[in-house]
């Protein structure tokens, strides 16, 4: 059997078991068999898969300076797909460790040649790690059209687990950038998607962001435009029924205290005090039986002040 044959197959049964330090050793073999023979571009790819084990090691400046001779190779061999590839790896990895300037150097450069090379499904991965990258610098007005981009790619290409997770980008630099309303559309649409992929758990975390968003939004407006503030408080509600029956589906119960107790929020912003007060008293009694005595004091709080306002109103 050809020796670097050999040794791939060490690196690929070591990582399946997650002995990254096994992993580490026949790749070096094989990057170092490779550069015996010549094989510039085979060089090359091999650094960038020893980089990216180092990292899962935890080893990042291993790990970038495997990435750095990979580069050096991929362009001395001027081997564009594979530079493109090391550098959108560099700036996720940078992305990671917070070199964020760095981060969106490489990305930047990683984007070019893609654009070069017709690379739709890697365009696609560095717009949205670039996005994200601006995300994390607290600049969503930067990310937006970002992930904007990296959406599109993914319609065209009709990959819907990348399109369901970068509308989730989407909808969460919208709400950054206080655009709540906005945000809703793309939280909607992959609602849609994880319910088709049959991700439950992605469907519900979704769901109860929705809730979140109508509610934020009628309590914003809830003054100058009531009747339009109680018909998002009428999506919330809706959509914390959906996610309350999901969480229950999933058996989290932490998570279902909280829709629970979000839905006597809401029904108390819309003036339905007696029933807030019944969900809030659940919630708290879930809360106290699951020993999370914060959110239990919160929920009582809310609720003595609804128990109070309906005495002092009484007729």
């Amino acid at each position: 059997m050809d020796k670097q044959i050999e040794l791939l197959r060490d690196v690929r049964l070591a990582l399946q078991n997650d002995d990254y330090l096994s992993a580490i050793n026949s790749l070096e073999q094989v990057v170092a068999l490779a550069h015996e023979r010549g094989d510039t571009s085979a060089e090359s790819r091999h650094l960038g898969n020893l980089a990216l084990t180092y990292y899962r090691l935890g080893n990042t400046q291993q790990a970038l300076d495997a990435f750095d001779r990979a580069l050096s190779c991929a362009r001395a061999d001027d081997d564009r797909m594979t530079e493109n590839g090391i550098l959108g790896n560099m700036g996720n990895v940078l992305r990671e460790i917070k070199r964020f300037d760095d981060a969106i150097t490489y990305l930047n450069e990683a984007l070019v040649i893609a654009q070069e090379l017709g690379d739709m499904r890697g365009r696609g991965i560095w717009l949205t790690n670039l996005g994200l990258v601006y995300d994390d610098i607290k600049q969503p007005a930067e990310a937006i059209p970002l992930h904007e981009s990296s959406t599109k790619i993914a319609r065209q290409l009709h990959d819907n687990q990348s399109l369901a997770a970068r509308l989730g980008n989407l909808g969460n630099s919208y709400v950054a950038n206080n655009n709540l309303l906005e945000a809703t559309s793309p939280f909607e649409e992959a609602v849609e998607l994880y319910e088709k992929l049959g991700r439950k758990n992605d469907v519900a975390l979704r769901v109860g962001i929705l809730g979140n968003l109508y509610a934020e939004i009628g309590r914003r407006i809830l003054d100058s435009d009531e009747k339009t503030a109680y018909s998002h408080f009428h999506k919330s509600l809706d959509y914390y029924g959906k996610a309350m029956l999901l969480m229950r589906d999933l058996g989290d119960t932490v998570s279902e205290a909280e829709v629970i107790r979000s839905i006597g929020n809401v029904l108390a912003d819309a003036g339905q005090l007696e029933d807030a007060a019944q969900y809030l008293d659940v919630a708290q009694q879930m809360f106290e039986a699951l020993g999370l005595n914060q959110q239990a004091r919160h929920s009582e709080q809310t609720l003595k002040r609804i128990i109070d306002f309906l005495e002092e109103n009484k007729s």
